[in-house]
């Protein structure tokens, strides 16, 4: 079931996206396609799945949602420059199936991984932004430093891989990606988690010790945000806010 944080925002349970209902519109951000072909070069080898694993994980979320528009909200690539030959097949193959089976409307906001992915878009038609604005909703990659003057009321951005690690009683700990929920100064902001199967993420218990990666968020309490722990396809739970959480954890 999709939580509601604001108006007709939501977070699209179970799912690491959001949903804007007023706009019949799914975010997601940080897929990182094609990473296993980047790694390999760096004499790093994983599972040739992982793409497509990551691929059903955008498929499943817009089957149960239905939307008219997706959002990519940075980082659908992994490589900093050209595309490599395995996110070339990866996002030729994962455009295909978006423009032909579930014919949606696209956009791409640009990420600091996505230089050069505008020759691909263009074949299938769709269109990379800088920012992306509905109703009262700005989407940005944020990983830029940018005036929060120039945003709409919620701030909807990717880029951190927010998470945050749980023990049990036998001392066993557990790390969930995670949805950041708070405030950045009047304006609202929710952090997506990433949606590659292999980006943990920064570990946000000790906040006060985290550098964000993300310049909007280094100067705002991050005590006060309210994290969501996530199992795509199964659960989201809401936790209480960062500061206390930290408590007993």
């Amino acid at each position: 079931m999709r939580v509601k944080l604001y108006k007709s925002l939501y977070i699209a349970s179970p799912w690491p996206a959001a949903y804007i209902e007023d706009a019949n519109l799914l975010v997601m951000s940080d897929l990182h396609l094609g990473i296993e072909g980047y790694l390999e070069d760096e004499g790093i080898f994983l599972p040739r799945g992982v793409s497509r694993s990551t691929a059903e994980i955008v498929y499943n979320a817009i089957e149960d949602y239905m939307p008219e528009t997706v959002v990519f909200n940075g980082d659908l690539k992994h490589s900093f420059g050209l595309l490599k030959t395995s996110e070339w097949r990866e996002l030729t193959n994962f455009f295909k199936r978006l423009k032909e089976e579930y014919r949606l409307e696209v956009y791409v906001v640009r990420g600091n991984h996505d230089n050069y992915l505008g020759v691909l878009l263009d074949k299938f038609g769709y269109e990379m932004v800088d920012r992306y604005d509905v109703d009262y909703v700005t989407i940005v990659h944020g990983h830029r430093e940018e005036s929060l003057d120039e945003f709409r009321e919620v701030v909807i951005i990717g880029h951190e891989h927010p998470s945050i690690v749980i023990k049990d009683e036998a001392g066993g700990k557990y790390r969930f990606k995670c949805f950041l929920w708070g405030d950045l100064g009047e304006k609202k902001i929710l952090v997506l988690p990433p949606v590659s199967e292999i980006s943990t993420g920064t570990s946000f218990n000790m906040y006060e010790y985290v550098e964000p990666l993300s310049p909007l968020l280094r100067n705002v309490d991050l005590g006060k945000f309210k994290p969501y722990a996530i199992v795509p396809g199964e659960v989201v739970k809401e936790l209480p806010p960062l500061e206390v959480l930290r408590s007993f954890l």
